[in-house]
């Protein structure tokens, strides 16, 4: 009897929703940028230098923010209705060919909002998951948090290889514009947008789908101070460091050492690259680093123009654009890489 082939963890769906304000960054500068940084010389350029063409929106912030910052209560009701209807599309879309009663987990990650029961219940309730499903909420880890589903999703089916796993990134940012009148913040709200992605994970033979083989964590603990997200009385309040883009060009030679050798791998052998575009430097400094060309790129540098930065999401943007229009062909290796607080890089070995 020949033995049964080999799996291992692979992705069998995967399914993106945005919330359904569109606005390009000229209607968004236009609109509200505009007034809100007329003392800024320097603000208009900046916030068109983000290369973000167009964003999605759960809000329209020409409306509601014109008059000025709203609490953070009402942002709250904003989010819990749409991150059913907009996490509810992509889940809705993942789930569409799987049997239900093989999803034994649902890790969720927001960092935009919070509901309690967390959002992945009400979703689990109105999809009819499993009532013994096993739930995670993964809250106010930024941008690298889809990794942190991810690995809640690979450590479920290490333990119980029969099952699947549901995970989701849903974030609305714009439900935390504001009014301060500082070169940061234009960059933070030229750069920021809306969208959920969800997929389906499980053990699957090769040539099934995306291998997940390995990951890595590593914290620059001095940069802790360089990316920040805080709750306030009128929202959420970020902070971000122009100098992140250096560091982590600094770190990720040394960073990718770690996660690729110990597969007997060097970044030559990886032919895609599922880079978070947290912005425009940090990718133009990336690929300089890691002489990376345009095309190895091109994805990232399309989910940034075209959808903005979404947080915990935009990683698996990245991947679906990839998937779509990329052509990777079964046996390359691919990274994925994201980063956010802490100073913190995060990233996954893949194989097509």
């Amino acid at each position: 009897m020949s033995a049964a082939p080999a799996t291992r963890p692979t992705l069998l769906s995967l399914a993106s929703a945005f919330p359904p304000h569109l606005l390009t960054q000229e209607e968004m500068y236009e609109g509200l940028l505009k007034g809100w940084y007329e003392g800024i010389a320097s603000a208009e350029k900046t916030v068109f230098q983000t290369r973000v063409r167009r964003r999605h929106m759960a809000w329209d912030p020409r409306e509601t923010l014109a008059g000025g910052s709203v609490g953070t209560g009402d942002r709250m009701k904003v989010f819990a209705r749409a991150v059913l209807e907009v996490g509810g599309a992509s889940v809705g879309a993942a789930l569409e060919w799987q049997d239900l009663r093989d999803i034994g987990s649902f890790a969720m990650a927001s960092c935009t909002g919070y509901t309690g029961p967390t959002p992945d219940l009400h979703l689990a309730r109105r999809f009819g998951l499993r009532s013994d499903l096993r739930r995670t909420y993964v809250g106010h880890m930024g941008c690298f948090a889809a990794f942190n589903v991810l690995k809640v999703a690979l450590d479920a089916i290490a333990a119980r290889p029969n099952e699947r796993v549901l995970i989701n990134c849903t974030e609305f940012n714009s439900l935390h514009f504001r009014p301060e009148a500082t070169l940061e913040q234009a960059v933070i709200h030229g750069l920021f947008g809306d969208a959920s992605v969800s997929a389906v994970l499980g053990s699957a033979p090769d040539g099934r789908g995306v291998q997940f083989l390995r990951s890595h964590t590593e914290q620059l603990y001095d940069g802790h101070e360089m990316m920040t997200w805080n709750i306030k009385n009128d929202g959420f309040f970020m902070t971000l460091s122009p100098y992140v883009p250096f560091v982590l060009a600094e770190h990720i030679e040394a960073y990718l050492d770690k996660l690729l050798a110990p597969e007997g791998l060097t970044c030559g052998d990886v032919a895609h690259w599922v880079v978070h575009p947290g912005g425009p430097k940090i990718l133009e400094l990336l690929a300089e680093q890691l002489r990376l060309t345009e095309e190895q790129l091109r994805a990232s540098w399309h989910v940034l123009s075209e959808y903005g930065n979404c947080a915990s999401g935009t990683v698996l943007l990245v991947l679906e654009e990839l998937l779509k229009k990329g052509s990777p062909q079964p046996g390359e290796y691919g990274v994925m890489l994201a980063f956010g607080p802490g100073l913190t890089i995060e990233g996954m070995l893949l194989r097509f």
